[in-house]
């Protein structure tokens, strides 16, 4: 990859984050018309998921793709489709993000081939600590399904920590992007069922969204 089409896309993920973010959050508390939301929304989301699909297309087509970026990839795109299906049917969105962070935990099992004794720490923890709070603090309605949700995205938090302890930097900004997904959740969680506002819900979509493009900046360790 060129110098110049690094700084591009550098340039790219400074306006998802520093830009779109926050317009898309500002149409959540101006009263927008829903269409005006999937737009902001999809703007957002498309920087990193096509920055990555390209980049996985170009490598696929010299034979030079790895499982890792396939993988990734795919997750990604599930996951942008979810963001935007989440709006218009919660379910369905929910479980697309499912599927997408299942997707992510097999991409990263797959290129790791192991899985440490922090990786299973951390994953009991957020497994049994998420399942415990979500039985206290939810209703019956989408209690079940959210508890399935946390087993998942803590399996994501759990393989992005042991991304980040292999020291290398390939490494350390992909498994803080997966990072940064779940801790958008946890947010997006609190917010649910504190009560929100408009700085809140940036801070919780500045994760979501940095997290997209932290996992998306595989296209600069190819």
């Amino acid at each position: 990859m060129s110098l110049t089409v690094k700084i591009v896309i550098l340039i790219l993920y400074a306006v998802c984050i520093l830009f779109c973010t926050p317009m898309y959050t500002k149409k959540k508390y101006d009263h927008s018309a829903r269409t005006n939301k999937l737009i902001w929304k999809g703007i957002t989301i498309s920087i990193p998921t096509l920055t990555l699909i390209v980049t996985s297309l170009v490598h696929a087509i010299k034979g030079t793709a790895t499982p890792f970026l396939i993988i990734m990839t795919f997750g990604m795109i599930l996951c942008a489709f979810a963001d935007i299906i989440l709006e218009i049917k919660f379910l369905r969105g929910g479980v697309l993000f499912l599927l997408g962070h299942l997707v992510y935990v097999m991409g990263m099992l797959n290129y790791l081939k192991k899985i440490t004794s922090v990786t299973i720490i951390v994953y009991l923890l957020l497994a049994v600590l998420g399942t415990i709070m979500t039985v206290d603090s939810l209703g019956k309605k989408y209690r079940y399904p959210l508890i399935a949700y946390n087993i998942v995205i803590s399996g994501t938090f759990a393989m992005g920590v042991t991304l980040i302890t292999t020291n290398s930097i390939n490494n350390i900004l992909p498994g803080m992007g997966v990072c940064f997904l779940v801790i958008s959740d946890w947010l997006l969680a609190r917010n649910k069922i504190a009560g929100s506002n408009f700085i809140r819900s940036l801070i919780s979509l500045l994760f979501y969204f940095g997290g997209q493009v932290l996992v998306s900046s595989l296209v600069f360790f190819i």
